[in-house]
């Protein structure tokens, strides 16, 4: 008879284990169990609200399978928050303190229960977490990289309890850990020519050793090695490198722990300036509350209750209520999300991505440009049906924005500045990088490119090496309305031209700019808010 084969897959493990609890079982271990039981059934709330599941108690902890990396994480910081906050409320015997460890890795199946390589590196590393803390694999830093409002640590490779590899892993940390000082660029080596190279969409200078800046202005110097941009996308989740002491000295002092990011209703992402007005009453109301919100501004938030944990619930409750009530087709990001808890923000995502303000230019295009769903680029036929069906019948102000990797968002709001603003944090929130207005009203405010094919949208991120100044003319040219285009050379000189008459004008213009810049071989990359190629 045949073996039946094994069933694979990929997924994210969460180990979670108490610290110290045989000690205090032996005191009192009827005791010790009751405040384990309760103290699991907290951290399965939050794994449920994140949409993962328990598939193995351990014990004095368990482990938990997540589809997504990003929402294992944020289970593991709102765990430790809550575990915190519980502490701070019980009797000094009655503490109970944890250790996480995360790792994403292949899997094999056993009816519940998972089992597998993936799963006994999550133990390990919750082995070597600190006591509170949480700690990753490499595998999932990298999927969280500027997703989350988290420092990391490098803690390097770790040789861990029956791995017979090294494990590189990051032990997280608050929103607000210094970050270590850039390493010095390694020096080009000599005839070296830097690139700028489009990337799956991005443009990224490369060089045989060491990135390099980009030149914008003709008259500017090439930028000294010590003032090179060392990435395209600098990442929110900053590693930590520990210095190493030299013998004999004294060790320097921790870092001074972040500082909380109090509640405050006029920082609500999403939420309409009314509604915002409205919610300035949760930070003088009493008794345990907390404050959940969902991406389309939908914002509930209880308090008086008899707990933290309880007031999560509620208020979670009642957001998935109100979005079930008004909206009709509901998406995985539609999921409400805890913002507050008491006075303290544990949102655990990062602000949303903006463009540098005013957002849009103060000018329209002359003639005006009517909004056709069917010419809009970048989108799919939902968007589409979605803009004649619904955004061509709302009065109020309106806008429609697109962004990163083919997604959009539309938002309306009694005024034009709050619909310009709840429509870039909705977009920003979704693609990680600054989207941009293309419509306000029913008219398009940017000029679309004829004599190239779109390919992406345009960020600043795309640019890397930028100096100060030319960073600054990139961001005037995002909010322009009129003709304008960025040439790049293969030598990572680049042109940008503003303010031109046609395309046909800009597009000449930013070659010529990037020629005098002294580039070699220019091509337009950018024409508007687009990456643009060749038809």
């Amino acid at each position: 008879m045949n073996e039946p084969s094994l069933v694979r897959r990929l997924t994210t493990i969460v180990a979670i284990d108490v610290i110290g609890f045989s000690t205090l079982a032996a005191r009192n271990e009827e005791h010790a169990l009751g405040l384990l039981r309760s103290r699991m059934a907290l951290a399965e709330t939050y794994i449920k609200q994140h949409r993962g599941r328990v598939f193995k108690m351990t014990g004095d902890g368990l482990l938990a399978e997540f589809a997504s990396p990003v929402e294992a994480v944020r289970a593991a910081v709102e765990i430790q928050e809550a575990m915190r906050t519980t502490n701070a409320l019980a009797a000094v015997e009655d503490r109970l303190n944890l250790r996480i460890g995360a790792n994403l890795g292949d899997v094999v199946e056993s009816g519940d229960d998972l089992m597998g390589d993936a799963v006994n590196v999550a133990v390990r590393l919750e082995s070597i977490a600190a006591p509170g803390g949480i700690c990753v694999s490499a595998a999932i830093y990298q999927q969280i990289v500027g997703k989350l409002t988290l420092g990391a640590e490098d803690m390097g490779e770790q040789q861990v309890k029956n791995i017979p590899r090294p494990i590189h892993a990051y032990r997280l940390t608050a929103e607000g850990a210094p970050p270590a000082p850039p390493a010095a660029p390694k020096p080009a080596a000599s005839g070296a020519r830097p690139r700028l190279l489009l990337v799956g969409g991005a443009l990224v200078a490369v060089a045989a050793a060491a990135v390099v800046g980009a030149t914008l202005l003709r008259d500017s110097p090439a930028p000294a090695p010590e003032k090179l941009a060392q990435a395209a996308v600098a990442p929110v989740v900053a590693p930590v490198s520990a210095p190493v002491a030299a013998p004999g000295a004294v060790p320097a002092p921790p870092p001074p722990a972040a500082v909380p990011r109090t509640f405050a209703a006029a920082d609500i992402p999403f939420a309409t300036a009314r509604r915002r007005r409205d919610l300035e009453a949760y930070e003088q109301a009493e008794g345990a509350k907390a404050m959940a919100i969902n991406i389309r501004g939908w914002v509930e938030y209880a308090s008086r209750r008899v707990d933290d944990r309880t007031a999560r619930a509620v208020a979670l409750e009642a957001c998935a209520a109100a979005v079930q009530k008004q909206i009709r087709n509901i998406r995985d990001y539609d999921r409400c999300m805890i913002y507050a808890a008491g006075n303290t923000v544990v949102w655990s995502f990062k602000p949303p991505a903006m463009p540098p303000q005013p957002y849009v230019a103060a000018a329209r295009p002359a003639p005006p440009i009517a909004l056709d769903p069917a010419t809009v680029p970048l989108i799919g036929d939902a968007t589409r049906k979605a803009l004649a069906d619904d955004y061509a019948k709302v009065t109020r102000s309106k806008v429609f924005a697109i962004g990163r990797s083919r997604n959009d968002w539309w938002s309306s709001s009694d005024n034009e500045s709050d619909a310009l603003r709840r429509t870039l944090q909705s977009c920003g929130h979704l693609t990680g990088r600054p989207c941009f207005v293309y419509a306000i009203g029913d008219q398009v405010i940017v000029q679309t490119p004829q004599k190239f094919k779109i390919i992406e949208v345009f960020t600043p991120q795309d640019l890397v090496g930028l100096e100060p100044a030319q960073q600054e003319a990139v961001e005037r040219y995002l909010v322009a309305d009129d003709w304008r285009a960025i040439a790049v050379a293969r030598n990572g000189r680049i042109g940008i031209a503003a303010g031109s008459a046609s395309e046909e004008a800009a597009v000449e213009a930013a070659l010529r700019e990037c020629v005098r810049a002294g580039g070699a071989e220019c091509a337009v990359s950018a024409v508007g808010p687009f990456l643009v190629t060749r038809n």
